[in-house]
């Protein structure tokens, strides 16, 4: 397989390391050992109906809706965002139901900016019971919030997101410029070979953004380009998957990639690593795991967990004649909250059938 190919020895795709905390495993909230039950099952590919998939489905144990972005001043300084709420059922049917703080869900919220001048990632965690209007969610139209922190659709192409903590303050208007991509099957995004380890999952994978953004005092105007990940499902990940590398990468000819990559015990590739590749045009090429090369080529290693993190990587996917020079814009962009990975902007240099590319987007990385 070109992905296995260059991962022999693992020498620069660290294997699973804990470091010195003790934070839960995120795999393990999404893997066999999380009990699915009286929940339904991602078995199958369905058609996507919006605005409906925008909003929540409480039948499933999971989802989540997943901005992240890349953001310039007009004078050039650049940051990086993170807004991401997820919804998790606690139970498949309430205990009282006769009772206002009755809810079976949990809402978690993570908010991050990355201030690439200075170097620094301000990272901020909510945990809320959906009930007496504290968070929650909206189906028409689609809404989740955490207190302050907010997302709303406003019509079939445009979210409002906002959010505050301290001294950092976020205000979007972002706005789709291509189809909604689905990913996988028509949607159906096989994450392991048992039965329903699988997930509904489309992206918007060109999403303008523009509003403003308050850091240390300073309100600065923003504009640039965005991407959201959505997933619902009820159980997703094999015992045998440790982690996983996922990319959302935004290029200046108007393409975009995304790739993830399932780490087994030894850091190699799984057999359902996936990923998508969205011409100028809006047309989708799927990419299966031999489609694709990721070679990590040097780590970062946190001065806090001491957990060592890939944060340069080589990816190649040769039927298009994509070379891509991948590297974190800031390395410490890991987060230690609830669960600990690492979530950051990246910066692309790189050619596609021999012409100059250039770009930026996200990685994220469990497991580590």
């Amino acid at each position: 397989m070109l992905l296995a190919a260059p991962l022999a020895g693992g020498a620069l795709w660290p294997r699973r390391d804990r470091g010195i905390d003790a934070a839960p495993s995120i795999t393990r909230v999404l893997g066999p050992d999380a009990s699915a039950a009286g929940h339904a099952r991602v078995t199958a590919a369905r058609p996507f109906r919006f605005p409906d998939d925008h909003a929540a489905h409480p039948d499933y144990r999971h989802e989540w809706w997943y901005f992240t972005g890349n953001l310039v001043t007009p004078s050039g300084r650049p940051f990086g965002f993170q807004l991401t709420f997820f919804r998790f059922a606690l139970a498949a049917e309430a205990a009282f139901e006769d009772s206002a703080w009755s809810t079976r869900h949990a809402l978690l919220g993570h908010f991050a900016v990355t201030d690439v001048a200075s170097r620094t990632f301000h990272a901020f965690q909510r945990l809320e019971r959906p009930v007496l209007g504290i968070s929650g969610w909206f189906d028409r139209p689609p809404r989740v919030w955490l207190r302050d922190w907010r997302m709303s659709l406003l019509d079939a192409t445009r979210w409002s997101l906002g959010a505050a903590e301290r001294e950092i303050q976020l205000a979007l208007t972002v706005v789709s410029r291509k189809p909604v991509v689905a990913q996988g099957v028509d949607g159906y995004s096989r994450k392991g070979a048992a039965a329903g380890n699988a997930s509904h999952y489309y992206s918007q994978t060109r999403l303008e953004a523009a509003g403003t953004l308050v850091l240390g005092g300073v309100r600065h105007t923003v504009a640039g380009h965005a991407w959201l990940d959505r997933e619902w499902g009820s159980s997703a990940l094999d015992a045998d998957t440790f982690g996983w590398d996922w990319f959302g990468l935004q290029f200046s000819d108007g393409s975009e990639l995304m790739l993830y990559v399932l780490r087994g015990a030894d850091g190699g590739p799984g057999a359902y690593s996936a990923g998508t590749w969205c011409a100028p045009d809006g047309s989708v090429v799927p990419l299966a795991r031999d489609a694709f090369v990721v070679r990590p080529r040097a780590q970062w290693r946190s001065p806090v967990t001491g957990v060592r993190y890939p944060c340069r990587w080589e990816i190649e996917v040769p039927s298009l004649g994509l070379w891509l020079d991948t590297t974190a814009r800031v390395p410490d962009q890991e987060w230690r909250a609830l669960f600990r990975y690492w979530e950051g902007c990246v910066d692309i240099r790189g050619s596609r059938a021999g012409r100059a590319l250039s770009g930026a987007g996200y990685a994220e990385l469990t497991g580590y």
